[in-house]
């Protein structure tokens, strides 16, 4: 019996085999329609088996032990050791299509699913009733969600949160259980495998749970996601790293899961946040500033998702409410004239690195926008961290509920003053990047990213200073951009640190060591 806590020695001397046939094995199948498009990447190796993981609080469940995971057949039983022999057999038969699919997703369950979301954030991130390549008012599909920045952040945050309960209810369960790996019964792997014990698999409840909350978030994306889950569920038996039944156990329990996570969609009032009997404008017409913002969209139109500021809060919602800021200066004030002027000079002599810096941070329309930015720079400490799936899990739901509260936090401000963008104030101001059609205060990004830079350097403290730095940058692309004052980001920065703050606090009391 191999101890508990490493990837097998049997693994470790294939490993570089493996990831060159798996770089030719997708050169074959790109001789056709490729399976995979995304390539193949260097498999992460897991430093840790977290064995303790079943007894890690939850975030949508109570607990783990909400949901019942069945006893396994024995081992020595002959439906299992049909099972056995018949993934051995397969194992040695794979065709290079299946060994495509098995290099994709071994590159980690959690990361490849997160993957997928940026994508279909990307693909629905264009604004409803405004085509951003004509310029043209179009009608908008109702079954196309506007995927902007509060709607990304928030499928990042359901997505996370749910693949996590996924993860510890099965951690709970396999070590409960101990059926061992099928590396310990001579099963040679086609991809690195966490040597924990095999039911339930860990995979098929990620790969469930994710296509059932995407699914509902994305309803037009219905049927790839299927064939995505499918594909990735089936790619562990391939790999010689589950049985059907592991596979089986994972899928049902995320099954009994993905429900629980949509009612929590259903109830985070979201639905109202486009505002369509269009409260916006009294909330306009109150605001407690001297100047009011109005939108520089040709032609003009609403703000985006004007009630979003009132969307349910994954961490402490009043101490959120709290950390509303206080009125910018107003625009007759020497301070605000001075925030004016620092502005139209840089737009006046906006340097390269400027320029870099602010397209770089901008993430507007057709892609993953900023939480999906941070989503990606994550995705680089995980691996290097060699994080399993149940703490890559862990480090994205943590991550992504506190940025989308960010977000949700940095909504309500700006929805409360209403200040207008520089370019407002001063027409000949040229900005680097399209204008956000929001209001100025406070800027998002600098939320954002003060938020993910704090709570990552908590996770990752020897990359704090790095972390640091992006979140200076991005604090200061919307000033370098022509975009925001730099109160906006002063302020924005401050109101993130405090919510990544309160995600530091729930991480110290998850449990997890």
């Amino acid at each position: 019996m191999q101890p508990v806590g490493h990837v097998t020695a049997t693994t470790m001397r294939l490993f570089f085999v493996r990831i060159t046939l798996g770089a030719l094995l997708v050169w074959v199948a790109g001789c056709s329609e490729p399976t995979i498009d995304e390539g193949v990447l260097p498999f992460i190796v897991p430093t840790s088996t977290d064995a303790d993981g079943g007894s890690w609080k939850t975030v949508v469940l109570k607990a783990a032990t909400d949901i019942s995971v069945p006893q396994p057949l024995a081992t020595t039983s002959a439906a299992y050791q049909q099972e056995l022999a018949d993934v051995k057999n397969g194992v040695l038969a794979a065709t290079p299509e299946q060994n495509t699919a098995v290099n994709y997703w071994a590159y980690g369950a959690v990361l490849r699913w997160n993957q997928i979301a940026r994508q279909l954030v990307a693909k629905y991130n264009v604004a409803p009733g405004y085509d951003y390549a004509t310029g043209q008012t179009t009608p908008a599909e109702s079954a196309n969600p506007y995927a902007g920045p509060p709607y990304a952040a928030r499928v990042y945050a359901l997505l996370s949160a749910a693949q996590y309960d996924a993860l510890v209810v099965a951690w709970r369960a396999k070590f409960q259980y101990n059926r061992p790996s099928l590396e310990q019964q001579g099963v040679i792997s086609r991809a690195p495998v966490l040597d924990v014990p095999s039911y339930p698999s860990e995979d098929a409840a990620v790969a469930e749970v994710s296509c059932q909350v995407l699914a509902y978030l994305f309803p037009k994306e219905e049927a790839f996601l299927k064939a995505k889950a499918t594909e990735h569920k089936q790619s562990r038996i391939w790999a010689g790293a589950s049985v059907p039944s592991d596979v089986k156990a994972g899928e049902a329990l995320a099954a009994t899961l993905a429900p629980k996570v949509i009612d929590r969609v259903k109830a985070d009032r979201f639905g109202a946040a486009n505002d369509p009997t269009n409260t916006w404008q009294t909330a306009l017409a109150k605001a407690p500033y001297d100047q009011k913002w109005t939108s520089l969209e040709i032609p003009a139109r609403a703000p985006i998702l004007p009630l979003a500021g009132k969307v349910k809060t994954w961490y402490d919602s009043t101490s959120i409410a709290k950390l509303v800021p206080a009125a910018p200066p107003a625009t007759t004030s020497a301070d605000f004239q001075k925030a004016l002027s620092e502005v139209r000079d840089i737009a006046t002599a906006r340097t390269r690195d400027q320029s870099r810096i602010a397209s770089y941070w901008d993430n507007g329309p057709n892609t993953y926008s900023l939480s999906g930015l941070w989503n990606l720079l994550t995705e680089e400490f995980i691996r290097e961290n060699g994080q399993n799936e149940l703490r890559a899990a862990r480090t994205y739901s943590l991550l992504n509920r506190a940025m989308q509260d960010a977000t949700t936090a940095s909504w309500r401000t700006q929805y409360t003053y209403f200040v207008p963008r520089p370019s407002q104030i001063d027409p000949t101001i040229k900005t680097a990047t399209v204008i956000p059609n929001t209001p100025s205060y406070v800027s998002d990004r600098a939320a954002v990213s003060s938020t993910a830079a704090t709570l990552l350097s908590y996770l990752f403290p020897s990359d704090a200073t790095k972390l640091t730095a992006q979140a200076t940058e991005a604090s200061l692309s919307g000033l370098y951009a022509g975009t925001h004052y730099r109160f906006d980001n002063d302020e924005g920065a401050k109101l993130g640190t405090a919510i990544g703050q309160l995600a530091v606090a729930a991480a110290k009391a998850d449990g997890a060591k």
